[in-house]
């Protein structure tokens, strides 16, 4: 797997933009697809927050062999996050056989850190988008007016941005994985790229009152 990055802008107010490419391949032997698939969706959610259990089911989610196009409202859990407007599109070209996902959101706002005295974390638009190719299946991003996080301005796969908690020996409040890059073991072509994985209190600390997983921008493509 090869991965080539670029660092777009910083934009001050708004913050960081950074952009990215993955590529996933298969052996010569696996490079003519059977059906490619793809998917994808804005964002997902499946938490506790205040003591009481928070799940979003994929917004916007398409697939190449159910729903094509979707689009979503503004998702407000109020006091703990925010998807803005999203939209995505999974398709397969008859002629060449490639499959492709495209997701596009507006926003992502996580607040509920900020009770523990942690910071905000938000995007004011983002895109994640995959494609099947001959020799497997590629992946890039854009991420803009990223804050709350310090982040290089050449974002590796599987980058990890540890959120510390308010006093030295306090457990950390998240646990942020930055451009979440999973290819199978043994590579088969296929390659899903999360643009943000936030797990919260992922070592545990909140009595319960917070904690799960958010997904903000995933794609999948498969060549077979």
């Amino acid at each position: 797997m090869n991965m080539t990055m670029r660092h777009v802008r910083r934009t001050g107010v708004a913050g960081l933009a950074l952009a990215g490419l993955v590529l996933a391949g298969v052996s010569p032997a696996q490079a003519l697809p059977e059906e490619a698939l793809a998917s994808g969706t804005i964002g997902s959610v499946e938490a506790t927050y205040g003591g009481d259990p928070v799940q979003v089911e994929p917004l916007a989610a398409c697939d190449t062999q159910d729903v094509q196009v979707a689009d979503s409202a503004s998702h407000v859990e109020r006091g703990f996050l925010e998807f803005g407007r999203g939209s995505s599109s999974c398709t397969r070209d008859a002629d060449t056989g490639v499959a492709s996902a495209e997701v596009t959101g507006e926003l992502f706002r996580l607040d509920a850190l900020r009770a523990y005295g942690g910071p905000r974390i938000r995007l004011t638009d983002y895109t994640v988008e995959c494609a099947t190719t001959e020799n497997g299946s590629s992946a890039s991003f854009h991420i803009g007016g990223l804050s709350g996080l310090a982040v290089p301005s050449r974002l590796p796969p599987n980058h990890v941005v540890t959120v510390p908690g308010s006093e030295p020996a306090a457990p950390p409040l998240a646990r942020v994985t930055l451009n979440e890059t999973v290819v199978p073991d043994p590579p088969d072509g296929g390659i899903t790229v999360n643009l943000m994985h936030v797990r919260l209190f992922p070592d545990g600390g909140s009595q319960g009152d917070l904690g799960g997983e958010i997904v903000v921008g995933s794609v999948h493509c498969s060549p077979f």
